[in-house]
Order: C-alpha cells, then sequence, then structure tokens
C-alpha cells in the first residue's frame, strides 16, 4: 500500500494535497470478498423542485454484517472511491460490532459520479457542499426504505464516518439533518472557512521542530535566504533552476516564483508532514542537517528534489499550470484538482500561505497568489470578492467553530496540517467529545484498531467505537457514552503504565 500511495503522488499535482482518497487500510481477515458497487439517480439541484433533471451517484455496500437496523457510511471526499474502506478501518469495524450494512459513497463531479458533461464554469454551478449533502440525504432515505432490498434497512439508525473534508461533510450532516444521522466521527475535518491560512505552516515548522529538531527548521530558513538572495540576479537564477531540477529555467516572475516556492517547496513539506507516519519527519530532518552534504541550500535541494513528489522536475512556470487546470474534461490528468480548487475559490478559502512570520519558507507565497489563480483557473468572476461572500456564507451555514452537534465526535491530530480550522478540547461538550491526538497527522483515527501509531491513538479510536456504538444501540443512556469512553480511556492508560 505504501508503494501504491508513492506512485499515486508521482502522478498529482502538489496542490492537490487534498484530492487523494486516503490510501485504504489491508483487507480484514474477516472481510467479505462480495463487495456490491451501485448506482442511485439523485437530483442534481436538491433546492429547485421545478428543476427535475438526476444524475448517477456511485456507491459501494457490503452487507457482511448485516443483521440488524443499522447503517454505517463512509463519506467519499474529492477523491474517487474505492473498494478498500468497506473491507477494513473504523467504519469497518463499528458495522461488525452493531450488525450494520456497510456503504461507501462517491461525491458528486468526483470518481465516476458526473453530473454533467464537463467541468466548465457553468457545469460546475451545482458543485457546492450543500448538494453533496443533499446527495447524501436523498442516498440514506433511499436506502431506509423499501426500495432498497425489500426494506432490510428500514427507518434504520445511521452512523457516519469521514476524514478532512469528508469529515466536515460528516459533522455538517448532522447539524442539517440531524433526522437523518445518528452519530457521526469526523476526523481532521476542518470546519472553519478562512481566505488565509497561515496557521498551515505554522503546524508544520512545529512538527518538524518536536520531531525533527530546531536546527532542521533553522536550515531550512537559511536555505530559504539564500535562495532570495540568488534568484536577484541572472546567475543565481540559473543555480537554483539547476539545484531544484525545475523543469525549465526560472524567471524573475512573481507568479513564477510563487509557482517554484509553492510546488516545489512548501508543498513538498506538506506532504511529508501531513501524510507523516513514524520516523518519516526525523529521516527528512536528518538529511537537511547533515553538513556532509554540503551548506544549506544544497541539502534542503537534495532531499526537495529525492521526493517522489517532485518528479521528474519542478513545474515553476504558472501558466503551464494554469494550462493543465482549464482543460474541462473529467478525465484531463488535473480534473480532480480543478474541482477542488474551484470549490476553495466558492466556499472555503484554506490558502497556505507563507504571511505568517512564525515558519522557515518567508513571505514567498502571499494571498494574491490564489486570488489570481481562481481568476485564471475559471473566470474573472470568481475572484477575492467572491471568496470573502463565500466564505462568510459557509461559516453562517455551518456555524464554523461555534457550534459542534450532539452525537458528533472528532478527532485531531496534534501535528496535523489542518488542525487550527478544526475542533479542539475548548469546543467539545459532553454530547460532541473531542479528541487531540498528540504527535500524529492527518486522517489516522479511521485507520483499524490495532495498527495505530502511538497508544493514545489506539485508545481514541477504541473509545470512539464505544461513544458511537452506545448511540447507535442504545446501550447506554443519552449522556453515559462520552462517559463510559473516559472511563476506557483511564482503564487502558493504567493497563499501559503496567508495562
Amino acid at each position: 500500500m505504501t508503494n501504491m500511495w508513492l506512485l499515486l503522488c508521482l502522478v498529482t499535482s502538489a496542490f492537490s494535497l487534498k484530492t487523494l482518497e486516503p490510501p485504504p487500510p489491508e483487507a480484514s481477515a474477516r472481510s467479505s470478498t462480495n463487495i456490491t458497487e451501485g448506482w442511485l439517480p439523485v437530483r442534481l439541484n436538491h433546492f429547485d423542485a421545478s428543476n427535475t433533471d438526476t444524475f448517477q451517484m456511485r456507491y459501494y455496500y457490503n452487507s457482511q454484517f448485516s443483521r440488524g437496523p443499522y447503517i454505517v457510511i463512509f463519506v467519499g471526499g474529492e477523491w474517487s472511491i474505492s473498494p478498500g474502506w468497506v473491507r477494513s478501518g473504523l467504519a469497518y469495524e463499528l458495522a461488525e460490532r452493531i450488525g450494520a450494512g456497510l456503504f461507501y459513497t462517491e461525491h458528486r463531479y468526483y470518481g465516476l459520479t458526473r453530473p454533467t458533461n464537463g467541468t466548465t464554469v457553468a457545469e460546475m454551478r451545482y458543485l457546492s457542499v450543500d448538494q453533496a449533502l443533499g446527495d447524501l440525504a436523498q442516498f440514506i432515505e433511499y436506502v431506509r426504505s423499501d426500495d432498497f432490498e425489500g426494506g432490510r434497512f428500514r427507518n434504520a439508525r445511521v452512523a457516519l464516518f469521514g476524514c478532512s473534508y469528508a469529515g466536515s461533510m460528516a459533522t455538517w450532516m448532522k447539524l442539517g439533518y440531524p433526522h437523518l444521522v445518528r452519530t457521526s466521527l469526523s476526523d481532521s475535518g476542518p470546519l472553519h472557512a478562512q481566505q488565509d491560512f497561515p496557521e498551515y505552516l505554522e503546524v508544520i515548522a512545529t512538527a518538524l521542530r518536536v520531531q525533527g529538531s530546531q536546527q532542521c527548521v533553522d536550515d531550512i530558513e537559511s536555505a530559504m535566504k539564500r535562495i532570495n538572495e540568488l534568484i536577484e540576479t541572472e546567475a543565481g537564477l540559473d543555480t537554483v533552476s539547476t539545484l531544484f531540477n525545475t523543469c525549465s529555467r526560472l524567471r524573475r516572475s512573481h507568479l513564477d516564483l510563487s509557482t517554484f516556492f509553492w510546488y516545489g517547496i512548501t508543498e513538498t513539506f506538506a506532504y511529508l508532514v501531513q501524510y507523516a507516519t513514524p520516523g518519516d519527519i526525523p529521516r527528512a530532518c536528518d538529511h537537511i542537517t547533515n553538513k556532509t552534504l554540503g551548506d544549506p541550500i544544497e541539502r534542503l535541494s537534495s532531499w526537495v528534489t529525492s521526493q517522489p513528489y517532485t518528479q521528474p522536475c519542478i513545474e515553476s512556470r504558472y501558466f503551464e499550470k494554469v494550462a493543465s487546470h482549464t482543460n474541462t474534461s473529467y478525465d484531463s490528468p488535473d480534473a480532480t484538482m480543478r474541482l477542488w480548487t474551484y470549490q476553495t475559490c466558492t466556499e472555503y478559502g484554506w490558502y497556505q500561505t507563507t504571511t505568517s512570520s512564525r515558519q522557515p519558507f518567508l513571505n514567498t507565497v502571499p494571498l494574491e497568489y490564489f486570488h489570481q489563480m481562481c481568476k485564471d483557473f475559471f473566470n474573472d468572476s470568481i475572484d477575492e470578492n467572491l471568496l470573502r461572500s463565500a466564505i462568510v456564507r459557509t461559516n453562517r451555514l455551518f456555524a464554523g467553530l461555534e457550534h459542534l452537534p450532539d452525537g458528533v465526535l472528532s478527532v485531531g491530530g496534534g501535528h496535523d496540517p489542518w488542525s487550527p480550522v478544526g475542533p479542539n478540547k475548548t469546543h467539545e461538550t459532553h454530547l460532541a467529545p473531542v479528541y487531540v491526538v498528540d504527535g500524529v497527522s492527518h486522517c489516522r483515527a479511521i485507520r483499524p484498531t490495532g495498527s495505530s501509531e502511538t497508544e493514545q491513538l489506539e485508545i481514541t479510536k477504541q473509545s470512539s467505537l464505544l461513544f458511537m456504538e452506545g448511540l447507535m444501540t442504545d446501550t447506554r443512556s443519552s449522556s453515559a457514552p462520552l462517559l463510559a469512553s473516559r472511563l476506557l480511556v483511564l482503564a487502558l492508560v493504567i493497563l499501559y503504565a503496567t508495562f
């Protein structure tokens, strides 16, 4: 699975940090091989009764444990779904515990769920989280009806699992459709929309410092300062182009230089930290601080150019990026990134700028770079004014971090760069617990129990299952699941302390 993940990174643009399916775990030894791929006609526009157009929404279904009135759904995000997440993972384990049907839904416009002929701006008018939540609502109503397997899940209780943006959807689904969803787990789900998101790189700096060393952060900053000195001259541009293996010679254009710094350097560290497994960050910092490999810029460049995400070369030409992301075919190499970029430009922002001084990448990628990208990828109407209005709307509709719905369990990693726009312990209530797992990154809690990187992560997974099982089966009173999960945490901590 690790090799497949690296292969995906090789062929995927750096901006699509959030457009790859979380790599599915190995199939459980108990898993059935009889996984069904299904299609459901859903409404194109859930908010216009006069529009009766529909499209086919794809899903996977594992009926292996279906014996009770329960449905567990792994929510698909901005990626193409595959059967792996109905064969293993935390959602699979909850389905096994309570005897639920297990489903995996695909988000409109992504994968093979294609509502339109292409992805022109006009055709993407129905690409929004509002409409995607409407798809989920219609899907749940269908599975709970007599039309699905003769009413097998008639009026069944529903649990949702989601990670990253799909985790946001799992939370917002419980907020917007509480009559359809009993409980949700959101792993690493960002909830607060904002244009400028410099905190992302601040968390990366913290992870490099804690798991690597302060020297690692200092050497990156020294290298960045040297790069900025070199690009002031033509000879220096040649040197940087050679060191970092750019696809063409760097030019002293603000857009090209921001493209180089973002795609080539900051996003390479984003991949490292966001998808880190134990040992990844220390190994990177060992290389970056190894003085036998040259001065800081030589060490940084040799590490960056050795990463799978920068192969075969670093594309620094801004308008080459624009050209590849204005292709409106669903089958174009950058179709998924085009779709997700549209959502960021019209709903969320979350642009990972270098506007903070608490990170080592200097001020090399300003917010204006992303404003320009939105206009150039789409059209001049997709500008910063639209984005500001869209962000106000998103936070007004879904409450940002002001309110967590009852029955939603939120998990975040202490070194997840997305954690600053997700919930923390200050946001939890007794019916909406929040777990922040020290030292781990993005989307680690949806993976199977028994394979956790840390004891705290394993305890969090076990507590999450207990909380959700209690709400789904009514085996405890409404306030007992959180208390029981806290007691489980205490018991496991004591158990681990004895070894």
